[in-house]
């Protein structure tokens, strides 16, 4: 059980994460609504929290991830396959490659390719905040930055 001291800390933590979170959220390829969306629900959940976490951050990305992908599978059962398909759209075309690749990855490596490049969080945080051994984590991570380093270059893998 948190104290009044520990809350007020967990909570200021949480705002501060909100921004990274966020990004983070969006590297997922969540639409900025959507990932507003789950973040507020996640922040709802922090407010609930009783127990002590070593990294907020950490925390807040993994169940706003988890609401953002409970939503987006809601929609795909009530949305027409043509709308889906066209729902990918940006003007950011400096950051459009990387997107359009994170988006090709599975979503375990994109999970832990965003909690460590964007989020920040090392192997034994990611493992432990996705239930996955330390090695595991860290043969994703390096399969994976391969991977999109290859297809960034103008490889086929």
């Amino acid at each position: 059980m948190l104290d009044t001291a520990a809350r007020k800390e967990w909570l200021a933590s949480c705002e501060a994460a909100y921004a990274t979170v966020y990004r983070g959220l969006i590297a997922m390829g969540a639409a900025p609504d959507d990932a507003a969306d789950a973040l507020q629900d996640a922040f709802e959940d922090a407010l609930r929290q009783r127990a002590p976490v070593g990294r907020p951050d950490g925390w807040l990305f993994v169940v706003a991830k988890r609401r953002w992908s409970r939503s987006r599978w809601r929609r795909r059962i009530f949305r027409p396959l043509e709308v889906v398909r066209g729902s990918f759209r940006s003007d950011r075309e400096d950051e459009i490659d990387l997107l359009r690749e994170l988006d090709r990855l599975t979503e375990r490596q994109r999970t832990v390719i965003v909690a460590r490049y964007v989020l920040g969080l090392t192997q034994r945080e990611i493992g432990e905040l996705l239930g996955i051994a330390t090695g595991t984590v860290a043969a994703t991570i390096h399969q994976t930055t391969a991977l999109l380093r290859e297809r960034l270059a103008g490889g086929t893998k």
